[in-house]
C-alpha cells in the first residue's frame, strides 16, 4: 500500500481542491493507492447523489450536464462533474477536455469539474470513474454528474455507478434504435429529447411512445418520463432540472438509493477481490511464461484456454492455502 505525503488527507477533509484533484489522479494512475483512498473516503461519504448523463455522441451531453449543474448550484447544492472523454492516443489523457465546454462553471468554487480519459474502458466510462465519484462524495459534493463518452451496445457502466440515469436523444439520428440495442432504455430514469427545435422531434416522440406501448413496465418500474429541451438555447432546462430533482427525492424516499449504494459496494468488493487474485497469481514464479506458453499451445493445437485456466486456479488455491497455513501458525 502506498502512502501519500503528510498532510494531504487533512487538506482534503478541509476542502482543499488541489488535494481532491491529487486523490482522483491517484485512483486513475496509481492502482496501489486505491486501498488507502477507499479506506479513507468510503466511511466519510455524505450521501451525494450520482446522476449519470448518457447518450450517443453529439447529442449535447456536455451542454445538458452544464445546464443541470448550474441549476443545482443555484439551488444551493455543491456540485461535482466527472466528464469522461475519449483517450488521446498520444498522451493517454482526456482527448476533448470537457472543461472547454464548461468554462463558466470552472470558475465557481461550488463546482468541481474533472475530465477523465476513458482509457480503454468499454462501458462509456473510465475504470476509475466510480472511485473518483467516491472521492467527490467524501469531499462533500452532494450532486455528482457523471457524463459518459457515448452510448453503445457495451456502454452500460453508467448504470452501475449512478443513482439515476438521464438518457439524451436527438431528432433525426435513429438514436432510439441504438439505445434499444445498448439496453440502456431498460434502466434510464429520464428520457430527454435535446435539440427539440430540430425537425423530427415528433417522430422521435412517437418512437418513444411506441416503446412505452410495448414495454409498459421495466423490472417493476414504470416507463420514464419524456421531456423536450434545447440545452444550447437554455430552453426547457428548468423543467428538466426540476424533474431530475423529483426523481432524486423519489430515489431516496423509495429506498432505491440505499439499494444502489449496496450494489456499488458489492461491485467494488468483487473488483478488489479480482485484482487481488490476479496480483497474487501474477507474482507467482513463471506466471508470465506460463501464460505465454498456454497462448502458444492454443495457437499450435487450436485448443481451449480452460485447461490452462483450471491449472492457474489450482495454483491460486494452493497459494491461498499456504498463506492461510502461515497465518494459522502465527496465531
Amino acid at each position: 500500500m502506498m502512502h501519500f505525503r503528510q498532510g494531504l488527507w487533512e487538506e482534503f477533509f478541509k476542502g482543499d481542491r488541489l488535494a481532491c484533484a491529487r486523490l482522483i489522479t491517484a485512483v486513475e494512475n496509481e492502482p496501489e493507492a486505491l486501498p488507502e483512498v477507499l479506506d479513507k473516503v468510503i466511511p466519510a461519504q455524505k450521501g451525494g447523489i450520482r446522476v449519470g448523463v448518457t447518450g450517443p455522441p453529439g447529442v449535447g451531453k456536455s451542454t445538458v450536464t452544464a445546464a443541470l449543474a448550474r441549476r443545482a448550484v443555484q439551488s444551493g447544492h455543491a456540485v461535482g462533474i466527472l466528464a469522461v472523454d475519449p483517450t488521446s492516443p498520444f498522451s493517454g489523457g482526456a482527448f476533448l477536455g470537457d472543461r472547454v465546454r464548461m468554462q463558466d462553471l470552472g470558475d465557481d468554487h461550488r463546482v468541481f469539474i474533472r475530465s477523465m480519459a476513458s482509457r480503454g474502458g468499454h462501458g462509456g466510462l473510465s475504470p476509475a470513474t466510480p472511485y473518483a465519484a467516491d472521492v467527490l462524495d467524501a469531499f462533500g459534493l452532494d450532486r455528482i454528474f457523471i457524463e459518459t463518452v457515448g452510448v453503445g451496445q457495451a456502454e452500460l457502466d453508467v448504470l452501475d455507478c449512478s443513482d439515476l440515469v438521464v438518457l439524451i436523444l436527438q431528432p433525426g439520428t435513429g438514436d432510439v434504435i441504438q439505445a434499444l440495442k445498448a439496453g440502456i432504455t431498460e434502466a434510464a430514469d429520464l428520457f430527454l429529447i435535446n435539440k427539440a427545435d430540430l425537425q423530427g422531434t415528433e417522430t422521435l416522440l412517437d418512437s418513444l411512445r411506441f416503446l412505452m406501448d410495448i414495454s409498459p413496465v421495466r423490472k417493476g418500474r414504470p416507463f420514464p418520463p419524456i421531456l423536450e429541451a434545447s440545452a444550447l438555447l437554455d430552453k426547457g432546462m428548468d423543467a428538466v432540472s426540476a424533474e431530475v430533482e423529483r426523481l432524486i427525492q423519489d430515489c431516496v424516499g423509495s429506498g432505491r438509493y440505499r439499494e444502489k449504494r449496496r450494489s456499488r459496494l458489492e461491485q467494488e468488493i468483487r473488483s478488489a477481490i479480482q485484482r487481488k487474485l490476479w496480483d497474487g497469481y501474477s507474482m507467482l514464479a513463471g506466471a508470465d511464461d506460463a501464460i505465454r506458453a498456454a497462448a502458444e499451445e492454443m495457437i499450435e493445437k487450436s485448443g481451449s484456454p480452460y485447461p490452462y485456466i483450471r491449472r492457474a486456479c489450482s495454483r491460486i488455491r494452493i497459494q491461498l492455502a499456504e498463506e492461510r497455513a502461515g497465518c494459522d501458525k502465527k496465531e
